[in-house]
């Protein structure tokens, strides 16, 4: 399996995006699937997608317009409510 590219976008890309993407990125480890994190701003996620190519992108907040891939929403990883669902569907847009 090709390595993943993640986008994982929040209202400032500083703290928030860096606790999920820690937390992504040891979920992947343990599912076995090989891929690298990026954060940025919600407001710069649709711009960031277009370059970048991200297979998905997590966002902690409302991502404002369409990345062109799928959008998972990743607030889960910061408030555990919901974890598990969440990180099935991100294995499965991964995995798809």
């Amino acid at each position: 399996m090709a390595q993943k590219k993640i986008l994982v976008a929040c209202g400032t890309a500083i703290a928030t995006s860096t606790v999920v993407a820690k937390k992504i990125e040891k979920m992947c480890k343990e599912q076995g699937i090989d891929c690298i994190t990026v954060q940025c701003k919600a407001t710069e996620a649709v711009s960031k997608a277009k370059t970048l190519k991200p297979d998905v992108v997590v966002g902690t907040c409302q991502i404002p317009g369409d990345p062109g891939v799928p959008v998972v929403n990743g607030r889960s990883f910061l408030t555990g409510v919901n974890l598990q669902k969440t990180i099935e569907e991100l294995v499965e847009v991964l995995k798809g």
